[in-house]
C-alpha cells in the first residue's frame, strides 16, 4: 500500500521562508546564529540566514542558537535542541511529535510530504 503523498513546493517554501522570518522577528528575541538540522533543515537555514541576517553555525546550540529544520514529526530530531533551550522553528509540525517548536507554520497530516529538495 503506498503512502499518500503531499508535494511542496519551490514557490511554497519561499512564502512560508518570507513567513517564517517575519515570525522570528516579531519575537525580538536576539540570536548569534542559526542552526540547521541535516538534511532538510538546511535549505530552510541558508534562506533563512540571508533573510535575517544570521551567520549559519556548525553546532553548539544554546538558548541563543535558531535551530530549524523542515519538519517536527516524532519529534525525536528536535528534542536536544530543545533541552539546550534554543528556539527551534520548523516549516510543519505533526501533533504527535514529541517536540513541538516555538515557530511552525504548517500542520501535517497523514500524508508524506515531499519537500522540492528531495525531487
Amino acid at each position: 500500500m503506498d503512502t499518500e503523498k503531499q508535494k511542496y513546493t519551490w514557490q511554497e517554501f519561499d512564502e512560508d521562508v518570507n513567513l517564517l522570518a517575519e515570525k522570528i522577528k516579531a519575537t525580538n528575541k536576539k540570536f548569534d546564529g542559526i542552526y540547521g538540522i541535516p538534511r532538510g533543515g538546511l535549505p530552510i537555514a541558508v534562506a533563512l540566514s540571508h533573510r535575517l541576517d544570521l551567520p549559519m553555525l556548525m553546532g553548539g546550540a544554546n538558548e541563543k542558537t535558531l535551530v530549524v529544520d523542515d519538519i517536527a514529526d516524532s519529534g525525536s530530531t528536535l528534542k536536544p535542541y530543545r533541552d539546550r533551550k534554543s528556539t527551534i522553528v520548523t516549516v510543519f509540525y505533526h501533533p504527535s511529535s514529541t517536540t513541538e517548536p516555538n515557530i511552525w507554520l504548517r500542520n501535517k497530516e497523514q500524508k508524506w510530504i515531499v519537500f522540492p529538495w528531495e525531487s
